[in-house]
Order: structure tokens, then C-alpha cells, then sequence
């Protein structure tokens, strides 16, 4: 059954005016009222059998194909050989013996390299597929330096070592958000999940542990003279008998 585009009145089978408002019903019509089908993305499939293959399958599951020959270029290669590139770049800023100086004496100071990395990490657009995501998750994660947020950190919080890791760090979180927002439904996500869940576990840990030394050492510090306070006044009581 049709509708009549003008008034939306349900058209009689075989019609060829609307019974409401009289409008023709042509050919054009006609064609206008079928649905069509839109297919949008890449259908892969196994080229032994022609199952459908779900991402990151390394043999088929319905034939048990192995699959090899994958496309080797993909956005976050790409993106990892211009982060080479760019820390290539450090050796050529090297290195007279007063920049080395310089370079001591100013360590929380960001050079040409670091600026690079950071603004090249920054500025990296999410990817859209599941592949490229996860890839990327794994990419950020390995980059992200859970020593300096942890007590064991002794470059401090501005230096170059934690800016790049911050910037790791943000990305790898709107990754994240990005992958549970897009396609939370699907089980590809899970191992996203669990990527993210160790490394924001992990290092939580890490904090807390700072925060924790950093407790106690200041306890210490308070508790020092505290006892020596104690100490003085015990020796000159023990000294008048």
C-alpha cells in the first residue's frame, strides 16, 4: 500500500489518483515509494569460505583459513612513524658542550623534539574503526609512564618527560570515550576495556602510593623535632638529680 505525497492519504492498490485530494499518481511516484538499501563500510570475509570475519580474527572460524596478507598501513602506523620522525630530530639538536649546560641547568624546559611530540599527539584525530582504536589504545598505553606519577618520580610534574606522558595519557582517555560512545555493544570492546581499566588501575596505585610517602614523610618531618624537643627536656630533668 501507498501514500499520497501530497495529503498522505493511503492509496487504493492499482490507483491512479488519490481518492482524497485527486493528485495523479504517476510512474515517478511509484519508484519514489520504493525503499532502497544503502550498504556503508567494508564487508570482509574469509577468502577460502566467504564467512564474515570480525576484526583482529587470525584464522577463519568457520573454515579455519589462516588469515594473512592484512593491510599493513593504517592511521596509527602512520602516526607512530611521524612520532619517529620527530624524535629523529633530537640528535640533529645536539649538542655543543654549553647547550648541555643550558640543558642542566633549565631540565624542566621543553625543547623543539618535546613541543613536537606533544602538539603531534595532541592534535591526532581518533580514529573510527575498532582496529585503529585498539591499536591505538595499546600505542598510548605503552607510552604513558606510570613512574611519574608514582613516588619514584624524580623529574618533577613539569618536566618533558611528564608533559609528553600527560599528553599520552588525555589522548588515551578520548580514545576511550570515544570507543565506549561508538561501539560499547559490540564484544571488540571489551579488550579496549580492559586496556584502559589496568592502566587508569595501575595508576591510581601509583598516586596513591605518592600520596601515602609523601604522608609519612611528612610525619617524620614533624616528628623529628618533636622527639628532640622530648629528648632535651628529659636530659636536663635527668641532669638536676
Amino acid at each position: 500500500m501507498g501514500f499520497c505525497i501530497e495529503c498522505g492519504h493511503a492509496l487504493a492498490e492499482g490507483a491512479h489518483f488519490c481518492g482524497n485530494c485527486g493528485v495523479a499518481i504517476g510512474e515517478a511516484h511509484t519508484e519514489s515509494e520504493q525503499r532502497k538499501t544503502v550498504y556503508d563500510g567494508e564487508l570482509h570475509k574469509c577468502p577460502n569460505c566467504a564467512e564474515i570475519l570480525n576484526s583482529f580474527m587470525p584464522s577463519c572460524p568457520s573454515c579455519g583459513y589462516e588469515l594473512r596478507g592484512a593491510k599493513g598501513a593504517s592511521v596509527v602506523k602512520e602516526f607512530a612513524e611521524k612520532l619517529e620522525k620527530i624524535e629523529n630530530t633530537r640528535e640533529e639538536e645536539k649538542r655543543g658542550f654549553f647547550t648541555e649546560i643550558l640543558s642542566a641547568l633549565d631540565a624542566e624546559k621543553l625543547n623543539k623534539t618535546d613541543e613536537g611530540k606533544i602538539n603531534l599527539i595532541r592534535s591526532f584525530s581518533i580514529p573510527n574503526t575498532k582496529e585503529d582504536i585498539l591499536e591505538f589504545m595499546i600505542l598510548a598505553a605503552s607510552n604513558i609512564d606510570l613512574k611519574l606519577y608514582g613516588k619514584e618520580n624524580t623529574a618533577g610534574i613539569n618536566s618533558p618527560q611528564r608533559s609528553i606522558s600527560d599528553a599520552w595519557l588525555a589522548k588515551f582517555e578520548q580514545a576511550y570515550e570515544k570507543a565506549k560512545f561508538s561501539f560499547s555493544g559490540y564484544p571488540d570492546f571489551m579488550n579496549i576495556k580492559e586496556i584502559y581499566e589496568k592502566k587508569m588501575i595501575r595508576l591510581e596505585e601509583e598516586k596513591r602510593n605518592k600520596k601515602i610517602s609523601e604522608r609519612n614523610a611528612m610525619i617524620l618531618l614533624i616528628s623529628i623535632p618533636v622527639v628532640c624537643f622530648i629528648v632535651l627536656i628529659w636530659l636536663q630533668y635527668y641532669q638536676k638529680f
